[in-house]
């Protein structure tokens, strides 16, 4: 059997969709399905700017999460680019909201898959060219917007009325603009409503033969 030992030449696989469309569950499943392989997830999340150039009262008003400002796009390439050469890196990376908030320092190696999720990634042109396999999981807006609400609320108690004036203020606006036009993008769009199990195995079954296949 392959394994990550074997330096196998890295595919990059992205994951994109709509907030609260399933990225992150998906791609934790498309982990587990190729655990032998040990694969790398990197969160476009974990490549937020602190926006620390700015005065709080500044940053209040042009803070976002769903424009590509927010996305620190040359860390995020760079990192991308080192494991694609079979290189470690080092995050979280200086002037980025997890380094702010003191997530701790690690060291990840290399691995010949390597997962890359998030709601803006397509729309780099320079991130988007070292992506192999291309996914969009597509779900309903209002199942979206649902998903997002329980989640805010329920699992970071956030408040209902603030969450609700951070969609309408971030999300809203930007969606349509930096995120569903990035399907045209896509290799293969998944219908994600509900955990699509034929859509994982056929995925994980395609990157595993891929593998093979390149590798010789």
């Amino acid at each position: 059997m392959m394994t990550n030992n074997d330096k196998l030449t890295p595919i990059i696989v992205g994951i994109m969709g709509g907030s609260a469309s399933g990225k992150t569950t998906f791609a934790a499943a498309l982990a587990e399905k190729l655990s032998e392989y040990t694969p790398i997830t990197l969160n476009q999340d974990s490549y937020f700017r602190d926006w620390s150039e700015f005065t709080p009262e500044e940053r209040e008003k042009i803070i976002t999460a769903n424009h590509p400002d927010a996305v620190q796009w040359d860390v995020l390439i760079a990192d991308v680019e080192k494991l694609r050469s079979n290189s470690p890196i080092e995050t979280p990376a200086p002037g980025t909201r997890a380094a702010s908030r003191g997530d701790e320092k690690k060291v990840t190696q290399p691995s010949c898959v390597v997962i890359v999720e998030g709601h803006l990634i397509y729309w780099n042109e320079q991130l988007r060219d070292l992506i192999d396999i291309k996914l969009f999981l597509e779900v309903d807006a209002h199942e979206r917007v649902l998903r997002r609400m329980q989640r805010d609320v329920g699992t970071r108690s956030a408040n209902l009325e603030a969450a609700i004036k951070w969609y309408r203020r971030d999300v809203l606006p930007n969606y349509p603009i930096y995120t569903e036009p990035c399907k045209q993008y896509a290799d293969i769009i998944i219908p994600y409503l509900n955990e699509n199990h034929i859509a994982l195995q056929t995925i994980a079954a395609g990157i595993h033969a891929r593998l093979i296949t390149q590798n010789g």
